[in-house]
């Protein structure tokens, strides 16, 4: 009973809260889970008629697939091997955290995840 205990409470940190980030000059001010899902499926490129440019985060990645896009990185790599091979779409560019800061401060349309502490504005968290 005691080990169950600890598995449980060990499974708990196993995944952490992930910040969905934009910069402060994007007039975005919320944004759906499934609209988070299609804008990395790059199945829209716009969010309430504001443009976004999706981009992934190395360290997050992960988690941040299984959350929201639900699905494993296998199946999502399988995915955009399909829309790769139809010349239809290309994935987000995978950057790490202090890359993805940069293109914040540089690029307002720029959107993207953390679970560490990103600056920027958040639009919400998904625990």
């Amino acid at each position: 009973m005691r080990l169950l205990s600890i598995i449980a409470l060990l499974s708990l940190f196993a995944f952490s809260d992930i910040n969905i980030v934009t910069s402060n000059k994007n007039p975005l001010k919320s944004i759906t889970i499934e609209k988070l899902a299609d804008i990395y499926l790059k199945k829209t490129d716009n969010i309430n008629g504001i443009k976004v440019i999706p981009i992934d985060n190395k360290d997050s990645y992960n988690e941040f697939c299984k959350k929201v896009i639900k699905k494993t990185p296998k199946q999502l790599h399988a995915y955009w091997m399909k829309e790769i091979y139809r010349g239809d779409k290309q994935p987000p560019p995978k950057l790490s955290t202090s890359q993805i800061e940069k293109e914040i401060k540089q690029n307002p349309k720029v959107i993207s995840y953390s679970s560490n502490k990103l600056t920027g504005k958040i639009l919400f968290t998904i625990r």
